[in-house]
């Protein structure tokens, strides 16, 4: 047989066992931690300050660890077309309003004219999470230094724009795989998600004009009614 003699095709050639390699890699990064502070905690004559310490790595570490199995939890769900659960109708302020929210320190969204009595129908939950890890990975990257949302053709358009330019082919590639050195430090594959639960409301997400002055991404949804 092929696969015996050494024939057959290289299983590491294989994406989807790259991409088990690379969580098997990933979901070490916690688990190290956490065994060593557990080793640590069952040590006689641990000082009050030190055991402070480890339980906070520990916490740290679970809460980093819960994170990285919700990204692979998501990403199976939309492989499966199961990631938005319900639709409802959303104003578009309120839907900016709590995006915003999630991420410390972000300007205001500048709404256009017509835009205050519209809504978008979707998964009020999904639409917050997508425009947050977008959000969020911009400002860990350069900061957030603009957000705007207005009607293009009849759909709604929101531009987030990063303080510093892409480097290199970095925009473009965004969106090619998981990303290599994602900043919250979980599997990378949080753009992903975002992407496709724009898709599944039937909008997209895509890198803005590389000419532009910062890093931008651009979401497009269609509008109610």
């Amino acid at each position: 047989m092929a696969e015996l003699d050494g024939t057959g095709p290289d299983p590491a050639s294989d994406p989807s066992v790259r991409l088990l390699e690379r969580l098997a890699h990933d979901l070490r990064g916690p688990l190290s931690p956490i065994q060593t502070a557990t080793y640590l905690l069952r040590q006689e004559g641990l000082e009050p300050g030190r055991r402070d310490e480890l339980l906070a790595i520990l916490d740290r570490q679970a809460v980093r660890l819960s994170e990285m199995v919700q990204e692979i939890s998501d990403w199976v769900r939309a492989s499966d077309g199961r990631l938005v659960a319900r639709r409802e109708p959303v104003e578009v302020p309120l839907l900016l309003d709590l995006a915003a929210g999630s991420v410390a320190g972000a300007p205001p969204w500048e709404l256009a004219a017509g835009l205050q009595d519209r809504r978008v129908d979707g998964d009020t939950q999904r639409l917050v999470q997508m425009l947050a890890t977008l959000a969020g990975f911009l400002h860990a990257r350069g900061g957030l230094a603009r957000l705007q949302a207005m009607i293009e053709e009849g759909g709604l358009r929101l531009e987030l724009e990063s303080g510093v330019p892409w480097d290199g082919d970095e925009g473009p590639m965004l969106f090619a795989g998981p990303h290599p050195a994602p900043p919250d430090q979980g599997l990378g594959m949080g753009l992903l998600v975002a992407r496709e639960i724009a898709r599944a409301h039937g909008g997209s997400v895509d890198p803005g004009d590389a000419r532009a002055g910062g890093a931008q991404l651009v979401v497009r949804l269609p509008l109610a009614g």
